[in-house]
């Protein structure tokens, strides 16, 4: 249910000034979490959980353009501070590069979200509830993919399949972030 409200809330959320007033922190890439990125409390139903990171995506237009009516936009992922905790038996560095993937694979859905987006055509971008749709529908993917990835590990406590997820993920990081030469 918290995740139904959070995914909600990122979709109402979209320019970064209102969301920096929510304690939201915008994915940076190169840029690692840290400890202090988690403010939140854990709740009684998380007492088989050592740390937790909430993440969602954010969209919003990039640039309109005046003589054709073309709309750009840029999607990100973001975390919530607010609602991400780790107990203090878990801060340690291994947990947070967990927690780092999850927040990564959220950038991965927000990238490929905006490729997407700005592939489409002018008639399509202009109708905003396709847009919200597509938005949707990624956030939906995205969690599918961190509860699989939480599932596979074992919420980071398979040492093994975490590496191998750290490494797949290290690579799709890699490909997109790389910048197309023309």
């Amino acid at each position: 249910m918290k995740r139904y409200f959070l995914t909600l809330l990122g979709l109402i959320l979209s320019l970064s000034s209102f969301a920096q007033s929510f304690n939201v922190l915008a994915y940076e890439p190169g840029k690692k979490l840290t400890w202090q990125d988690f403010k939140g409390r854990p709740k009684p139903s998380d007492a088989h959980k050592g740390a937790e990171i909430t993440v969602s995506i954010f969209l919003k237009v990039k640039e309109t353009s005046f003589w054709s009516g073309g709309v750009t936009y840029d999607a990100y992922a973001v975390a919530f501070k607010d609602e991400s905790w780790v107990k203090p038996a878990y801060r340690d560095d291994y947990s947070l590069k967990h927690e780092q993937l999850h927040f990564d694979i959220a950038h991965l859905y927000a990238e490929t979200l905006e490729i997407e987006l700005n592939s489409l055509d002018r008639k399509t971008l202009k109708q905003k509830d396709q847009v919200e749709k597509m938005l949707q529908d990624k956030i939906a993917l995205m969690q599918a993919h961190q509860d699989r990835y939480d599932r596979e590990t074992y919420g980071g406590n398979n040492y093994a399949k975490q590496k191998k997820w750290s490494n797949k993920i290290a690579k799709a990081l890699k490909i997109i972030n790389t910048e197309a030469e023309v």
